[in-house]
């Protein structure tokens, strides 16, 4: 299946910009040039309180041009567009889970998309975890499952594939800021 721009894969970036949202491509497109408009590394700060090690990084020591500041209500790191607009990392991911139900909606000819399996890296906390299952709730998802990444690649290969004699695969997923590698 292929997003809106026909590529297989999303990146998970979100530009405001001029009264709409983009998502993906389009966003990390304007990101060079409206970087203080452009959230990317949600899922860094997903589950994590403002003073957790990890959001603490992203802040000070890696480019990150959104100002980030203390979601009073609940602890977590908000991230502020503007004077008047504050969003948590939760809120965020969920305007780009809708925009995946959107994708998945269109390529089913309308049908609407109540459950569904989401990949987590190998390293998602059971806090992680909640607040995804937290913010798939904000879109009216149902999580059936998580799976660990690799462990869906390692599915995706081997569920229609006959093999006359045992061998090992190495699965690794190589991404921009982390590889995981498994050998089943």
């Amino acid at each position: 299946m292929t997003n809106f721009q026909s590529k297989r894969k999303t990146p998970l970036s979100l530009t405001f910009y001029r009264g709409e949202r983009m998502f993906g491509s389009d966003s990390t497109a304007l990101m060079s040039r409206k970087p203080e408009l452009t959230f990317t590394k949600l899922l860094r700060m997903l589950g994590k309180p403002h003073d957790h090690a990890n959001v603490q990084v992203l802040n000070e020591k890696q480019y990150f041009a959104t100002k980030m500041v203390m979601n009073e209500t609940s602890g977590v790191a908000g991230l502020q567009l503007n004077e008047e607009t504050l969003y948590t990392p939760e809120e965020l991911v969920g305007m780009m889970l809708q925009y995946a139900k959107d994708i998945t909606r269109d390529y089913s000819n309308g049908q609407s998309i109540k459950d569904c399996v989401i990949t987590v890296p190998s390293s998602f906390t059971q806090h992680e975890r909640r607040a995804l299952y937290d913010t798939a709730a904000l879109v009216d998802l149902k999580i059936l499952s998580l799976i660990e990444e690799n462990t869906a690649a390692a599915l995706h290969f081997g569920i229609d594939r006959v093999f006359e004699e045992p061998h090992n695969v190495l699965f690794y997923n190589m991404g921009s800021g982390t590889t995981q590698v498994r050998l089943p």
